[in-house]
């Protein structure tokens, strides 16, 4: 019967269409009672077949659907490809990449050292149980092959000349904390050059990544094979299809990771600072200068060369002034410290009660913000940790009038303000540095704002805060941005936010470490979710070379 109809297609469609469209019978399909019939006709497009079957598995690794969920849309539509059809393609493509990014695995400690003061980012038990299982295995992809598999495409788009063969690179690395057991930890880079696309998540390839601690030996361990290929590149360079390439490198990540990279004492410390030698004793002399003064080269000869400094540092191929504060958490942890001295001196002067905490509340409702107290076990009231788009909302809209004397309310303001007005310069590539350096002393001078007079008597004037209440974030916006800022003015310190990176390891670890979406297999035999996110990362790539962007020209349906 279908042979008959394929000879009557053939026929009738020469009277309609003409020969050079190549009308073609592809299938016949018809049902005799409960059982229904599909017929090809002639050979199968191969790589069609192949191209929409690689176009499903990006098409499932975009929507993480797990391989239960994708069985059961396949029981409901037959013109989609069997689960084990997908999988097979998936494991093609996987084999293929990691034959160009070669995915290797670490051993890792096993003990866990972990910090009481932190709070979780992640409190799902289902994911925390599963980032347990693979504390003990990290992994690990060659930045040399991300960069041969990536360079060629970068230079179709006029990303990269090689007529001027030099490619800024910069490293960063976070750790997301995983209930309070545990952190996922993550290190990538992304090519600066690459400027439309540098805050874009994808564009940041994870390089190494492991759940464990966030210290100082686990990332030594981890990052070996890693610190030995960024050396050479530093060195010799990469050569790609002919041309040699040069590396500039660069180093950007929150405070914490930054100084566990460089051998570094914690921010509380004596001497808090990664670019100059001042010590907490000095930071209430305003008019002293704290230029950038220490060097790479000093560490790499003496490791504690300078009060701080206790071990060597991870990149020492990446000189000081190229290790770059994020801007993110300058204002996040700035704006931290503004918040709590606020509530502060509520508490101090005895209003801080449940009408004070009341009106708060609704403040923050007015200005769109989640928020609530809460006491503890202790007695002691707690408050929701706000994210970034939430304490800039509080930075710039809240209106302390509602919970401060207004005259009072109107000179902090004035702070908050300022410090805004500062956070957007940083932003801002045109921003003059010089500018920049005489506001942020100013802003300074504002916050250390002393009393006059005598306190409880008519000509006392309260002043803002004490040298005590500064933290190393506010030190590093007034006395080292500014030179940063005129060091790094080709790409703006708006390119080391590192806010791509911590969405990107959020990302990996909600959608890779739940139960129904891991391969299949038990126990030993199941796969890493480690590995599982790194073959992840390569087929992001293979996807992004194969354009698979396009889509398939879609199926013209009739009905008669």
């Amino acid at each position: 019967m279908t042979k008959q109809v394929l000879n009557e297609f053939t026929n009738i469609s020469k009277e309609h269409y003409n020969s050079v469209d190549k009308p073609l019978l592809e299938e016949v399909q018809f049902s005799i009672k409960d059982h229904r019939f599909k017929i090809k006709v002639g050979n199968e497009n191969t790589a069609i077949k192949k191209y929409k079957n690689e176009a499903m598995v990006m098409a499932i690794d975009k929507g993480q659907i797990s391989r239960n969920a994708y069985r059961n849309l396949t029981t409901i539509e037959d013109e989609l490809p069997r689960e084990w059809v997908v999988s097979e393609q998936r494991t093609q493509i996987d084999k293929e990449m990691n034959s160009k990014i070669k995915i290797t695995t670490i051993k890792m400690p096993q003990h866990i050292n972990t910090d009481p003061i932190e709070n979780p980012d992640i409190f799902d038990p289902e994911i925390v149980d599963e980032v347990m299982i693979s504390v003990g295995r990290a992994g690990y992809r060659s930045v040399k092959d991300i960069l041969r598999f990536t360079v060629p495409d970068l230079i179709k788009r006029d990303v990269l000349n090689p007529q001027q063969p030099i490619i800024n690179l910069r490293i960063s690395g976070d750790g997301r904390n995983v209930g309070r057991k545990v952190k996922h930890v993550m290190v990538t880079f992304v090519i600066l050059d690459d400027v439309k696309n540098t805050h874009n998540p994808n564009n940041h390839h994870t390089v190494v990544l492991y759940p464990g601690s966030e210290n100082y030996e686990s990332l030594d361990i981890s990052m070996a094979l890693f610190r030995n290929e960024l050396q050479e590149l530093s060195e010799i360079g990469l050569n790609i299809k002919g041309v040699n390439w040069t590396f500039n490198l660069y180093f950007s990540s929150d405070w914490k990771f930054l100084a566990i990279c460089l051998g570094f004492n914690s921010a509380n410390s004596q001497f808090f600072c990664p670019w100059c030698t001042i010590s907490k004793k000095q930071v209430a002399d305003v008019n002293q200068e704290w230029p950038i003064s220490k060097k790479m080269d000093e560490l790499n000869i003496k490791c504690n060369a300078y009060n701080g400094h206790h071990s060597p540092p991870l990149f020492n191929m990446i000189p000081l002034d190229h290790w770059v504060p994020d801007e993110l958490h300058i204002m996040l942890r700035i704006t931290d410290r503004l918040w709590s001295l606020a509530l502060h001196e509520i508490k101090e002067s005895g209003y801080f009660n449940d009408i004070a905490r009341e009106i708060i509340v609704k403040e923050m409702n007015r200005i769109k913000v989640q928020f609530q107290f809460w006491q503890d076990k202790d007695q002691t009231w707690s408050y929701t940790s706000l994210m970034g788009q939430d304490k800039l909302k509080v930075l710039q809209f809240f209106d302390l009038g509602k919970i401060l004397p207004l005259s009072r309310a109107n000179v902090i303001r004035m702070l908050w303000n300022g410090f805004y007005d500062l956070y957007i310069a940083i932003r801002d590539p045109t921003t003059d540095p010089k500018a920049f350096k005489r506001n942020a002393k100013m802003w300074l001078k504002l916050f250390l704002t002393p009393s006059t007079g005598t306190p409880n008597h008519d000509n006392f004037v309260q002043g803002l805060y004490r040298p005590n209440d500064l933290t190393p974030y506010i030190h590093i916006l007034v006395f080292h941005i500014h030179e940063l800022m005129e060091k790094h003015k080709k790409w703006g310190l708006k390119a080391f936010s590192c806010g791509a990176v911590e969405k990107k390891n959020y990302q990996q670890v909600s959608e890779f470490f739940h139960k129904t979406l891991r391969d299949g297999g038990n126990g030993m035999d199941r796969k890493s979710a480690i590995v599982q996110i790194l073959e992840f990362e390569n087929r992001k790539l293979y996807y992004n070379i194969n354009n698979y962007s396009q889509s398939y020209p879609k199926t013209i349906k009739l009905q008669i």
